[in-house]
């Protein structure tokens, strides 16, 4: 990541994280270890629509009625991605409560869409675990998601003809809740057990 790439992320999360202490301080619903919850100030997303890595539709609706966890990446990336989906395997693995696993889908959206075709994520996500779903869309569709959660990310080094090239990314794991709210994250760096214990935390709570 460039220096610019770095200030820009840092100062997206220095005022995020400003934000999300008042938050936690002022309602304190929840004690967690490592999650930022949001409580009542949970905000509703946009419309938006993506594909899935099976070429369904993804969309709002596809989110109500269950918690929902997303990681924002690129198949091509070489640590942070495959590290990220590894901890959320391991901490869906974590989780004992059938009742909360069942309630909680994962899902790896790319923001690499020229490379990051449906059969390209199927493969990707049928690594980690097969239960977990994958999906893009062109920038632009993608564009009312991501500015909605936060997320930072950009291309590098890349130029017409030129399939290696690098994508900056946030490393945050969004919470959605079954409101299709932006409820909260897990910001790096990620602890499956921390993480699993939060979750369950979370869901019992609500």
């Amino acid at each position: 990541m460039n220096k610019s790439s770095i200030a820009i992320v840092a100062l997206i999360a220095l005022i995020g994280g400003f934000t999300i202490s008042w938050v936690i301080s002022s309602n304190k619903p929840i004690e967690l270890e490592t999650a930022l919850w949001f409580g009542d100030q949970a905000r509703a997303l946009p419309k938006f629509e993506l594909v899935d890595h099976r070429g369904q539709k993804l969309d709002r609706s596809s989110l109500n009625g269950q918690w929902n966890l997303m990681f924002f990446g690129y198949t091509h990336c070489p640590d942070i991605c495959p590290t990220s989906m590894q901890t959320m395997n391991d901490m869906v693995g974590a989780i004992k409560d059938t009742d909360i696993t069942d309630a909680l889908q994962v899902y790896f959206v790319s923001v690499d869409p020229e490379r990051d075709t449906p059969e390209v994520l199927s493969g990707y996500i049928g690594y980690f675990n097969p239960d977990f779903i994958g999906a893009t869309a062109a920038i632009e569709k993608l564009a009312p998601l991501t500015r909605s959660l936060g997320i930072a990310h950009q291309f590098r080094n890349k130029t017409e003809g030129n399939p290696h090239y690098d994508v900056d990314h946030s490393s945050s794991i969004v919470m959605i809740n079954p409101q299709v709210e932006y409820a909260g994250l897990f910001g790096a760096p990620h602890d499956a057990l921390m993480m699993a214990r939060d979750l369950t935390r979370i869901v019992e709570h609500n």
